[in-house]
């Protein structure tokens, strides 16, 4: 009521004025919108065509100039698969790590976010199980698998947790979890009624009696069988036995039919019915037929190749002949050699006020003049396609080829003519429509796009350019800047101060003239001068500097995490020269950044250092539990606020470990307890399989005691606290005697 009363109390006058305002304000929104996701259209076509330098470019200019647009987060998820793709895993998991705010806490996530936010986790667990930091991708994996099981995510994210257990040699986990792959298929997806050619085929059966036949030794198997006559029998195996879950699959294979050879040929258009026998139904039926029927489909793909239609073209040619590849088994219905036919079209580029008739889409978006750029068609043909093999044909692949003419002065296109005419610099663009494929029956445009990079010369040529420009003059001081800082580190391994302090000066002067450019130059250059600068700087030892130069770089790029990387570094620098107090306060800085990644570590850390300090002032053997008490809080901190860092599990570790020397055996039962449900990835695990046995030795509970030593055994066969295990056993085994147990 109290603000219904003011906005009635306002002057008209200012009310307009307000509304106005507002309505520019929405104006404005929508046309950065609108710019934002024809720069991300524009990108991701640059990237098809192999553009990365620019496509990366313009990905990241939609970041820094749309920050309130949700194009934002589609170009930070693409530019993090990209660099996945290329092995940059770091720069990939920066670009990730952005899309975590995505998700409030204790909110759900919107709908059209969900998927968007799944996929940039799972991706960055992938790129953490790439760098072989599994104890960082578990609990990454583990947060998609536990809160949204039945999703595409969950089943790849069993698949890495089973291959990140397989590489640390934990091979009953691996099995496990990857017998969880492929669990959840979604019932309602159009894919669920198609199969791919060539593709492994799978069936799963569900069926409560077998579990059972299992047992008896009753062998479980399903029929197959195509349209045109092949027909396979397929042995049954069990995913999830308890469930009474069996899974198979048969590799199918484009060709006639030839049956028993444990693969099932297939052709365009054909079909696969399978067929399980129910041994036993709720209604006490015998022996009743279960059948499935789906469409073999293929999802067209296509190519420009070499003469021999096997290798990609890099470009096209004047005066040369261009070849076509394009596979699709849905057109394949005969066994004679089947044709189709492909539109191809080639064009330029020209500025909007030029751009007549035939101007096809919208052309680059860096600049202003880039903006007003569009494409006009030049000339078109129509290519026909046969399908490449022996007879009888079915292959599936269709090939062709036209000659690419060079445009005459003056001369007009004939687009009547089978020969495509073209410029330097023009672009062939392979129109199909493909109208069956894996997401159903609906028309999907497929193109396949190649340039034209001029005549085929083999005269050998020279050339030099010189560019004045500031991009790559930062470039240059960073190159050099980069090669100080190793001398500088060479020089500190070898104990000469004197000539690593003169070495990072001399880069510390290259680095401020990157800083201070007035110039505007990509932003990854101003952070990689920032990481630079406090680089040179530890390697001076001059950490204050070192910390100024982290604050300053986070004021002016906050959602940047190299202030998080950098400040850990100097952190650690410290807690290895034993000036904990000064690690401690370096480790506190990051807990006061408002959008820091990294304030899980920092806090594990902090409490390293406490029981560091603890252990350096002990007098014994074992420090004083009452000088350890800060460091378990700090510890306790960590697990309680960060449950979903790598860092909780450890954390929960070490209150064990003090609850154990404090005799607390039943806080410690309870925390043992949480460990093995919340993190059952953790490296740890046999050491504490080992410390719940003493833990319950010591409770009197010797039954689960022998529970917990034998499952350390039989799991972690190969630990160094197998062999303690094995020690212990007998006596445990004596007790359950004494209390009248076997």
């Amino acid at each position: 009521m109290v603000a219904a009363a003011l906005l009635l109390a306002m002057p008209p006058g200012l009310l307009s004025a307000a509304a106005k305002a507002e309505g520019e304000k929405e104006a404005k929104d929508a046309g950065d919108e609108f710019v934002a996701r024809r720069q991300l259209k524009r990108a991701q076509e640059l990237l098809e065509l192999g553009e990365t330098q620019r496509a990366v470019k313009m990905f990241e200019t939609v970041v820094e100039q749309f920050p309130r647009s949700p194009v934002k987060n589609q170009a930070l998820l693409a530019l993090g698969k990209h660099f996945l793709k290329v092995q940059q895993q770091l720069k990939a998991i920066q670009y990730l790590r952005r899309l975590k705010a995505l998700k409030k806490p204790d909110e759900p996530i919107a709908a059209d976010l969900r998927d968007l936010w799944l996929e940039s986790l799972y991706l960055t667990g992938v790129a953490q199980f790439q760098l072989k930091n599994y104890g960082a991708a578990f609990p990454i994996l583990r947060k998609i698998t536990k809160e949204y099981p039945n999703t595409v995510w969950a089943n790849q994210s069993y698949y890495y947790i089973g291959l990140c257990h397989f590489a640390q040699g934990n091979w009953k986990k691996a099995i496990d979890a990857l017998n969880l792959v492929g669990t959840f298929v979604d019932p309602t997806g159009p894919s669920i009624q198609y199969v791919e050619s060539g593709r492994r085929f799978y069936i799963k059966i569900s069926d409560a009696d077998l579990p059972v036949l299992h047992r008896l030794g009753s062998p479980v198997f399903v029929e197959a069988e195509t349209a045109r006559g092949d027909r396979e029998t397929l042995d049954c195996i069990p995913l999830s036995l308890p469930q009474g879950i069996f899974i198979s699959s048969m590799p199918t294979e484009i060709g006639p039919a030839n049956r028993g050879n444990g693969k099932l040929e297939v052709i365009g258009q054909d079909t696969i019915r399978v067929k399980y026998l129910d041994d036993n139904t709720r209604q006490g039926q015998k022996d009743v037929a279960r059948t499935v029927t789906v469409k073999v489909v293929s999802t067209a793909t296509a190519r420009f190749t070499t003469g021999t239609f096997e290798s990609a073209a890099d470009a096209a040619f004047l005066g040369q002949p261009l070849f076509l590849l394009l596979r699709d088994t849905d057109r394949d219905a005969t066994p004679q050699a089947d044709g189709i036919t492909v539109r191809l079209a080639s064009r330029y580029r020209v500025k909007e006020d030029e751009a007549g008739e035939g101007a096809t889409g919208a052309g680059g978006d860096l600049s202003t003049e880039q903006e007003q750029e569009t494409w006009k068609v030049r000339d078109e043909v129509t290519v026909r396609l046969v399908e490449l093999g022996a007879a009888p044909v079915h292959s599936g692949r269709f090939g062709g080829r036209v000659r690419i003419e060079p445009v005459r002065p003056g001369e007009k296109t004939d687009t009547a003519d089978t020969r495509l005419s073209c410029a330097l610099g023009d672009e062939v663009v392979l129109t199909y429509v493909d109208e069956l494929h894996i997401g159903g029956a609906s028309k999907r445009l497929l193109q396949a796009r190649i340039n034209v990079i001029g005549e085929i010369d083999a005269n050998p040529r020279a050339t030099q350019n010189i560019v004045p420009d500031p991009v790559l003059r930062a470039r240059k001081l960073l190159v050099e800047t980069t090669a100080y800082l190793e001398l500088a580190r060479i020089f500190n391994s070898m104990g000469l101060s004197d000539g690593a302090k003169a070495k990072a000066d001399e880069g510390l002067q290259r680095v401020d003239d990157v800083i201070r450019v007035e110039a505007p130059i990509p932003m990854q250059l101003k952070e990689e001068a920032f990481r630079l600068k406090w680089e040179l700087y530890m390697a001076q030892k001059d950490f204050a500097n070192a910390v100024a130069t982290c604050k300053l770089f986070h004021r002016l790029y906050p959602d940047s995490p190299f202030v998080d990387e950098a400040m850990l570094n100097i952190g650690k620098v410290r807690m290895e020269a034993k000036q904990y107090g000064e690690a401690i306060r370096v480790f506190r800085e990051i807990l006061r950044l408002p959008k820091s990644q990294a304030k899980a570590e920092a806090r594990f850390q902090i409490a390293s250092a406490l029981e560091a300090r603890a252990a350096e002032q002990a007098t014994g053997d074992e420090p004083d539990p009452k000088r350890l008490e800060a460091a378990i809080r700090e510890y306790k901190a960590c697990a309680e606020k960060y449950p979903d860092s790598e860092f909780a599990g450890p954390a929960l570790a070490k209150l064990v470990d003090y609850y154990v020397k404090t005799k607390d055996y039943a806080r410690a039962n309870d925390l043992l307890e949480q460990v093995f449900q919340d993190y059952p990835d953790a490296k740890f695990l046999d050491n504490m399989l080992l410390k719940w046995t003493l833990v319950a030795y010591y409770r009197k509970d010797y039954r689960k005691s022998y529970q917990k030593c034998t499952q350390l055994i039989f799991e972690y066969p190969d630990s160094k606290h197998t062999h303690d295990a094995k020690k212990i056993l007998p006596r445990i085994q004596e007790k359950l005697k004494g209390q009248g147990n076997d």
